[in-house]
Formats: C-alpha cells, structure tokens, sequence
C-alpha cells in the first residue's frame, strides 16, 4: 500500500531530524572529547592570603620566595630576587593525594601581570627525561612567554607531555616559574593532568 504524500513529508521530516540530532552529539563528542579525561590537579591564588586547592607555593625561605604584593588593582605575589641568581623563581608542589600514575600529560596554566618589556618566563618542571646533571628535574618548558609591557593581566599556558611531577626540585616541588627579566609578579596556577 503506497503512503500518502503527508506520511512521506513527515518521514522525511523524522529522517532529517534524527540525522540532526546524530550530527550534533558527534559534534559535542569532538568538542569535549578531549577534556572529559582532563582531571584537576589543582590551583592556588596568591595574594594576602594564599588559596591553596592541591597545589602549593614552597620553598619560600630559599630562591623561591615571593611576597604579597597588588597590581592594577588585584593581589598578587612579586617575585624577590636571591642573592647569586640571575632568574627569580616561584617553587609550587602539588598534593601527592591529587597525583595520578601513568599518566604524564599536564596543562599548566599562570596569570601574570604584564609588567616589563623584555625579558621571558617558563617552567621548569620535573620530568622523565633522565639527561643532564639533575636527571630530568628541572626540564625547560618547550614554550616561552615572552614579555612585552602591555601592563595587563595575562594568562599562559604550558603543555607538557612528560611531566613527572614526583617532587624531585627544591622543597619538594614539583615544578616552578622561572623568569628571566626584571620585576614580575604572579596571581594565580592552575594544573590539569590527563
């Protein structure tokens, strides 16, 4: 028995929408995909009063310390140069409860305030790279973020593929900032591991 042309129109119809539908949720799983497996590590905010949510600011009383300083109206830390070092530093430790085994992929993510033209940052951080003097403790981050004198708020992020993360730096840290450059001053970490 042949449909008639109303049937046939709202089978199309029901086909059209159904092929949307499935479009849209491969879409959704493409775009999220890669972040349903990210898992927080953690985050500290720095400023009067140290927020701390699984990561840590250490090595305060050696080549890391920092202190509470504001900048275009927000807290922040300033890095304080130590003695017989050219680059000033900021030490950060993640909670061993927070860590993950097999896995070595972490996206790290500072808000720094934009202060002096010239000059760079980046992480060192612990890794499985086992060459040089210190076994792959301090491994140079891959990007550099170079400062320019915009004098604003920034964010920057370091993809790292083979991070180790087993405290391994100076007071037990994980990874640092280091800045090669003038004054700078840090608001925020944020880590998330794969």
């Amino acid at each position: 028995m042949p449909l008639s042309r109303r049937a046939k129109w709202s089978l199309v119809a029901l086909a059209s929408l159904g092929a949307l539908g499935l479009c849209l949720l491969l879409l959704l799983a493409v775009l999220v995909g890669p972040f349903a497996s990210a898992k927080f590590a953690g985050s500290v905010e720095l400023g009067k009063i140290v927020q701390s949510r699984g990561l840590f600011s250490v090595n305060q009383n050696h080549d890391g310390a920092t202190e509470p300083a504001l900048k275009s109206g927000l807290e922040c830390h300033a890095f304080k140069q130590y003695p017989g070092r050219p680059e000033l530093y900021a030490y950060f430790k993640i909670d061993p409860a927070l860590k993950q085994r097999g896995t070595n992929a972490a996206m790290i993510e500072v808000e720094y305030f934009d202060a002096d033209r010239g000059g760079h940052f980046r992480l060192d951080y612990d890794s499985f790279v086992e060459t040089g003097k210190d076994q792959g403790a301090y491994t140079q981050s891959k990007e550099k973020v170079y400062l320019k004198g915009t004098e604003r708020w920034r964010k920057a992020r370091f993809l790292l593929d083979d991070a180790r993360f087993e405290g391994r730096q100076n007071d037990g840290a994980d990874f640092r900032v280091t800045v090669v450059g003038g004054q700078f001053f840090l608001r925020s970490v944020k880590v998330v591991r794969e």
